[in-house]
C-alpha cells in the first residue's frame, strides 16, 4: 500500500485536444459554417487546420505566453486560431476592428503582441512582433509548413496556463485585458452547460456578438466548437439575414444582445421565417426588458436572461424562462459553479430582500488578474453593477455604480465621450449622459455648449467624431445649452443634464 503523498494531477483542458478527439470520433460532423461565404469544415478539417496552424506557429517562433492578437469582423478564424494557440501556450487576444486606430495602436503596445492577424497591415511599436497576417496569408503559411508537421506534435496540456486576454471597459473608462486560464473558460463552460442544459456535440450555436467581447468569445460558442458541434458565425449583424441563417441551418443556441433580439424578431415576423429551432435564445448583455420577453414569447420562443462579466468568462447569473412570471426582469440565480452576494457601500453583507448593494462573485471560473495588474488578494470579486434580492433570492438589476452607458451590450465611458467632443471647435463644454431605451437598454445623450454661434445637427456632430470614436460611443441624441447644471460645488449636475432630454 502507498501511504506517500501523491503529486496533484491537473485535467488537460486544452481547446485543442477536446477538439482532435472530437474529430477522431465523429470526423465527418460539421464543425464550422461561415455565414456569408458558406464555407464549410467538418470537425476532421477543423482539426486537421488547428494542427496545421499550431505547427506554423511553432515554426515562426511563437512560444509559451506569446500574444496573438485576431483583429477582424467575426469570422471561424477566430475559434481555429485560439484553439491553434493553445496547442503551444501561446494566448488569444481578440480585439475589435471597429475601435479608432489610435485606440488599437494603444492595445496592440499593451499587450505587445507577437502576432497580428486581421485585414489590415501595420506595425505597432511592439519589440517582438513577428508578423502582421491576414487570414488568407495565415492559411497559405500554414499549408506551406504543414507537410515538415513531425506525427508526434500533440497539444500541450491546459489548466491554470493564460488562454486569452479580453478587453472590457472598466467603471473608469479605461479598456483593461481581463486574463482569462484555460481554467477560467472550462468551468464558464461547465455552467453554461449545466445551466442551459445544452450537450455541446449536437448544438448548432449561431455567433453573432462581437468576437471581441466575452459573449461571442465564450458564451457557448468555444465550447460547442471545440466539444464536436456546428458553429454558424456571422461575420456582422444583419437582423434578415442571421434569421434567415437560423431557419437555414437549424440555430438552437444563440446568445444576443437585447437590441439585436428586438431587430431579429421583427425581421423574422415581416419576412416569416420559422424561427422555432431556436430552442435557447439566451440575452444577456443588458436587461432584457418584459416587453422583450413576451415579444419572443408571442414567437414561440423561451428566452434565458443571462448576466455575465468578461471577467467571469461570460457566467454569471441567468434566469429560466420557467422562472420569468414569478420574477419578471431578474438576472435570475447565480450558475452552479458561481457564487454571488451583495455588499453594501460599507463592506457588510447584504441579506434583507429589496436591500440594494453591489455584486460580487467567486469560483472557479473567475479570473484573478488583469493584464499588467498584480493578482487579486480577495477571492470574491467585485463588480460595477448594484443589485437587490427579492424574496426568493433572485436577482434583480438595478443600475451601475459607476456612469458608465451600457447601450446594446456595448459598455461606453461619457468621459471618454465628452474627451471626444471637447476636441471639437464649436463646442465649448460638454457633459454625457445615458438615457433609457427600448430597444438599446440605453442611448449616448450629449449636452454641448456651443463655441460658436453654429449648433450643428446630430448627424454632423457624429461625423466629426467618426475617426475618434467607435460607432457605439456616438451621440445619438444632442442638445445645445447656454450653460450645463451644476451643483452647489461647481460640478455638473449629472442627474439635471439628464432631464435635459426629457
Amino acid at each position: 500500500m502507498n501511504t506517500g503523498c501523491q503529486a496533484e494531477v491537473l485535467p488537460d483542458l486544452s481547446p485543442a485536444h477536446a477538439l482532435l478527439s472530437a474529430a477522431h470520433q465523429h470526423p465527418d460532423r460539421l464543425s464550422l459554417i461561415d455565414a456569408e461565404s458558406e464555407r464549410t469544415f467538418t470537425l476532421a478539417q477543423s482539426a486537421g487546420c488547428v494542427r496545421r496552424l499550431a505547427w506554423y506557429f511553432t515554426t515562426s517562433g511563437l512560444s509559451a505566453g506569446d500574444r496573438i492578437v485576431v483583429c477582424a469582423p467575426n469570422s471561424v478564424w477566430h475559434f481555429l486560431i485560439h484553439a491553434a494557440a493553445s496547442w503551444i501556450h501561446a494566448v488569444s487576444v481578440p480585439i475589435s476592428p471597429l475601435l479608432p486606430e489610435a485606440v488599437r495602436r494603444r492595445l496592440y503596445d499593451e499587450v505587445a503582441p507577437a502576432l497580428i492577424i486581421g485585414e489590415e497591415h501595420f506595425t505597432p511599436h511592439t519589440s517582438n512582433l513577428l508578423a502582421c497576417l491576414s487570414f488568407e496569408d495565415l492559411n497559405m503559411l500554414a499549408r506551406e509548413t504543414s507537410n515538415k508537421c513531425p506525427a508526434d506534435f500533440s497539444p500541450l496540456p491546459c489548466h491554470d496556463e493564460t488562454a486569452a486576454l479580453v478587453f472590457t471597459s472598466g467603471t473608469s473608462g479605461k479598456m483593461r485585458a481581463a486574463q482569462l486560464t484555460h481554467a477560467n473558460l472550462w468551468w464558464a463552460s461547465q455552467c453554461f452547460r449545466d445551466g442551459f442544459e445544452y450537450c455541446p456535440g449536437s448544438a448548432v450555436c449561431g455567433v453573432v456578438a462581437p468576437l471581441s467581447h466575452i459573449g461571442g468569445f465564450n458564451g457557448t460558442s468555444m465550447d460547442i466548437f471545440t466539444h464536436g458541434g456546428t458553429l454558424v458565425v456571422f461575420a456582422s449583424f444583419d437582423p434578415l439575414e442571421v434569421a434567415r441563417g437560423i431557419e437555414k441551418w437549424r440555430i438552437s443556441i444563440m446568445f444576443a444582445v437585447p437590441a439585436m433580439c428586438h431587430m431579429l424578431v421583427q425581421a423574422a415576423r415581416e419576412a416569416t421565417i420559422d424561427l422555432s429551432s431556436w430552442t435557447r435564445p439566451l440575452v444577456g448583455g443588458d436587461a432584457m426588458g418584459a416587453s422583450l420577453f413576451d415579444e419572443m414569447s408571442r414567437m414561440g420562443l423561451s428566452p434565458i436572461h443571462v448576466w455575465g462579466m468578461t471577467e467571469l468568462g461570460g457566467a454569471g447569473t441567468f434566469l429560466s424562462p420557467e422562472r420569468w412570471p414569478a420574477h419578471p426582469g431578474a438576472i435570475g440565480f447565480p450558475f452552479p459553479y458561481i457564487q454571488c452576494r451583495l455588499r453594501d457601500a460599507q463592506g457588510n453583507l447584504i441579506t434583507e430582500a429589496g436591500q440594494a448593494g453591489i455584486i460580487e462573485v467567486r469560483g472557479p471560473g473567475v479570473a484573478s488578474r488583469y493584464w499588467g495588474e498584480e493578482e487579486r488578494e480577495n477571492e470574491w470579486f467585485s463588480s460595477s453593477d448594484i443589485a437587490v434580492f427579492d424574496e426568493d433570492h433572485c436577482m434583480h438589476m438595478i443600475g451601475r455604480s459607476s456612469r458608465v452607458i451600457n447601450t446594446g451590450g456595448e459598455l461606453v465611458s461619457p468621459a471618454h465621450v465628452e474627451e471626444a467632443l471637447r476636441a471639437l471647435d464649436c463646442v465649448a463644454d460638454v457633459c454625457v449622459v445615458g438615457l433609457d431605451d427600448e430597444r438599446w437598454g440605453q442611448i449616448v445623450a450629449a449636452a454641448l455648449v456651443p463655441a460658436t454661434h453654429e449648433e450643428l445637427s446630430t448627424e454632423n456632430v457624429r461625423n466629426l467624431v467618426k475617426d475618434s470614436l467607435a460607432p457605439w460611443q456616438h451621440p445619438r441624441r444632442i442638445r445645445w445649452v447656454e450653460a450645463l447644471p451644476k451643483t452647489t460645488t461647481g460640478k455638473v449636475d449629472f442627474s439635471q443634464a439628464q432631464s435635459l432630454f426629457a
